[in-house]
């Protein structure tokens, strides 16, 4: 974790390669890299401090920091697809690696996996950034207005780094000082999560709702309410549910028995009601705008918080695209998750009905054959693959073996009988692989980059992602009808079909998707629409995690089998194929998983140079040094 003043010359240099769309016409983007400089002679004017700002939200998807030349297994870049997603009973790795954030899916990782070790380093120098800028705020001819700005955009940058670090890793080092040591001991979550708050809180007083600083990137105080009520709610499930209270036993820095959950619950609920109720921002009529490549303007008008990526070149660099959930390409038309390393489970399709627009849209198979392109509403070309088997499937007799025509030698086809819609591609009796669709990348022949590299600006908070945290903290404070209501109005908006349905139809969809989904008991229902709405955007992994179920949905998963159409497809249709990728994945996670690792681990780097840092429980030897 050791930082120092040198860490300012590459939140200078890395703004030369900043990748943040809205960001792009900023003319201060366009000045030199700074190679010898240190803050004590740099900052002079608002705009030095604007471009150390910029850093600030650079760091986000960073591939450089000081000492590390590529770092982008710990940015949203690349490796927070993995930590932030997996492990869960949603989504599997495909294949093993010991780099490639592999790890991760299958549960794996231990204190020396890559993404881990970067983490911790990136997220670091993302939090000495802004502990550069607020040191100087009084240090430059400033308006108080903007010195506020200044001040809050940076704490609340600093809270959204030690928050993801508090959610991985527990307890760690607080440190406000950019010339630190980096020889900080491990402080508890309690003191983490106060300090998180007075920066959220802070920047929610003083935010305006309108662009910032930085025009397209900038945080505004609806942001900072939503992530002040996604905190809350986790804090408080945590406590509910006694999460990780046994491992504290071990590792008392990671205690949460402080956590008030009632106090939390009303806080998250008064915070997210001012985003539903004064807030701009609106659900897209077309769900697939927010995850298309080149949909930037479509993003923002549901997207409080996105992490950035630019459509231009002028920045430099963009992300590997082969780390991203989304469908795998074997040519060079669109850009290429290369082979499908991600694999979505049995379990996660067969959660939404067959009328659900989202499932055929969530869930693919690869852009090789079998699918059509599609002009969407940003412009631009996509890939969308539809039914890969137009032969039909092989039939299996009693015994599970395929069945050959004697006459023509031929395995005998049948129409699939697990598909119910023209554009269903996944299979998993078969050996096919099937793909999280979710996020959908461009026909390049419209872009600047190559077939190994996106622009994809990724959500870190959607106004869907509010409606369902606000449902929970109404069902916590007690006001179960208004909790269904915003619950609903996530199924409802998915009910339009990406726009396609209205009036009378749409409504019909609505109604008969909102019986299929009803359940008595609300928090199954809110947990079920989350996973629904918010797949493969790093929300399951947590929510099992908050409410202490990830330990028995990763035991549930079945590699055999699929378990969720037994009774309603002949049985010698849903033995899963040995050869399947699904299979494989499952298998490997349920062997890896154990339960102390609902919190990572802290590196062999990092304990190695810092030894006031305790390991957590589980993770080879304790050293509860400080806390003795």
């Amino acid at each position: 974790m050791k930082t120092s003043k040198l860490i300012f010359t590459a939140a200078c240099t890395a703004v030369a390669l900043l990748s943040v769309a809205g960001c792009e016409n900023a003319g201060f983007l366009n000045q030199a890299p700074y190679s010898q400089t240190s803050p004590e002679n740099f900052y002079t004017k608002e705009s030095d401090l604007k471009l150390a700002l910029t850093s600030c939200y650079e760091a986000i998807n960073t591939h450089k920091i000081p000492g590390k030349g590529n770092a982008q297994r710990g940015s949203y870049a690349q490796g927070l697809i993995y930590i932030m997603n997996a492990p869960s009973d949603d989504i599997g790795a495909a294949t093993a690696s010991g780099t490639d954030g592999y790890e991760m899916e299958w549960g794996s990782f231990i204190e020396s996996t890559e993404c881990v070790r970067d983490f911790w380093k990136v997220f670091y120098t993302g939090i000495n950034r802004c502990n550069i800028v607020l040191a100087y705020l009084d240090k430059i001819n400033l308006t108080e207005s903007s010195r506020i700005q200044f001040e809050a955009e940076a704490r609340f940058m600093r809270a959204f780094f030690y928050y993801h670090l508090a959610w991985n890793f527990g307890g760690v080092p607080i440190v406000t000082d950019y010339a630190s040591s980096g020889m900080e001991p491990r402080s508890p979550l309690k003191d983490v999560y106060n300090f998180i708050f007075d920066d959220l809180e802070f920047a929610y007083g003083n935010l305006d709702s309108g662009s910032g600083l930085i025009p397209g990137c900038s945080i505004n105080r609806f942001g900072a309410a939503a992530y002040i009520g996604r905190i809350c709610n986790y804090l408080a499930a945590m406590k509910r549910n006694n999460t990780g209270a046994d491992l504290a036993l071990q590792q008392p820095l990671n205690d949460l028995s402080w956590v008030d959950a009632a106090a939390m619950t009303e806080k998250a609920r008064a915070a997210l009601e001012d985003v539903v109720n004064n807030s701009s921002y609106r659900l897209n009529e077309d769900f697939m705008a927010n995850f298309r490549e080149c949909s930037k303007v479509e993003q923002n008008i549901e997207c409080l918080f996105l992490s950035q990526m630019s459509l231009s070149g002028s920045e430099g660099w963009w992300p590997n695209s082969y780390f991203l959930p989304t469908p795998a390409s074997g040519g060079s038309d669109f850009p290429t998750a290369y082979g499908g390393r991600h694999v979505p489970f049995p379990r996660a399709f067969y959660m939404y009905v067959a009328q659900d627009p989202r499932r055929d849209r969530f869930f693919t198979g690869r852009l090789t054959e079998g699918f059509k392109t599609e002009l969407a509403s940003d412009g631009y070309t996509y890939g969308q693959p539809t039914y890969q088997d137009p032969n039909g499937v092989i039939d299996y007799d009693e015994e599970g073996n395929p069945i050959k025509d004697p006459v023509t030698g031929e395995y005998v086809r049948i129409p699939n009988p697990l598909y119910e819609t023209p554009e269903q591609t996944y299979l998993a009796t078969s050996g096919m692989q099937m793909c999280p669709g979710k996020f959908r990348l461009a026909k390049l022949e419209s872009l600047q980059h190559t077939y190994q590299q996106h622009s994809l600006s990724y959500p870190l908070m959607r106004l869907a992602d509010v409606y369902l945290m606000y449902a929970e903290a109404l069902y916590f404070g007690g006001n179960e009808p208004l909790a269904r209501e915003w619950c609903d109005k996530v199924t409802y908006r998915a009910a339009g079909a990406e726009g396609k349905l209205k009036g009378d139809e749409k409504e019909a969809l609505y109604e008969q998707l909102r019986a299929a989904y009803h359940r008595d008991d609300f928090l199954e229902e809110l947990l079920e629409s989350r996973e629904r709405e918010l797949i493969f955007e790093f929300s399951r992994k947590w929510d099992m995690i908050r409410f202490n179920r990830i330990d028995a949905a990763i035991e549930s998963l079945n590699s055999e089998y699929v378990v969720e159409l037994e009774g309603k497809v002949d049985s010698r249709y849903l033995k899963i194929n040995s050869t399947s990728v699904a299979k494989y994945a499952i298998d490997n996670l349920k062997a890896n998983w154990a339960h102390h690792k609902i919190w990572l681990p802290i590196s062999e780097e990092q304990t190695g140079v810092n030894k006031s840092l305790s390991q957590n429980a589980g993770w080879g030897s304790i050293i509860n040094a400080q806390s003795e």
